[in-house]
């Protein structure tokens, strides 16, 4: 604990919809890892779905974020060419590691 409030161990992914027929989607990608509070890991959600890097060729033009009511954001994007591009982003804190129980 640090000056009374909890820091956990956290990780920040964005997971790809499908965004057509026949597209799995449902790849995820870790854009974070870092200890802090819960207060510190809703911050940096935020700023993720804001600032994410949603395609590597998109020339984005419009980026909608909506906050889901789980907590997660639901982030789409739209390019030049058309279409849209949509991740979620969700932010979990580590709560069991099997490499710890073994060392302890």
């Amino acid at each position: 604990m640090e000056d009374g409030v909890h820091r956990h161990r956290w990780i920040i992914t964005a997971e790809r919809l499908a965004e057509h027929h026949g597209d799995d989607g449902g790849q995820v990608e870790t854009l974070s890892e870092f200890e802090g509070t819960r207060e510190e890991a809703e911050r940096a959600l935020e700023q993720a779905a804001r600032t994410m890097v949603v395609g590597t060729f998109l020339q984005e033009r419009r980026r909608l974020v909506y906050r889901q009511v789980d907590g997660s954001y639901l982030v789409r994007c739209t390019g030049r060419m058309g279409g849209w591009h949509t991740r979620v982003v969700r932010a979990a804190h580590l709560v069991w590691d099997s490499a710890a129980e073994e060392a302890g």
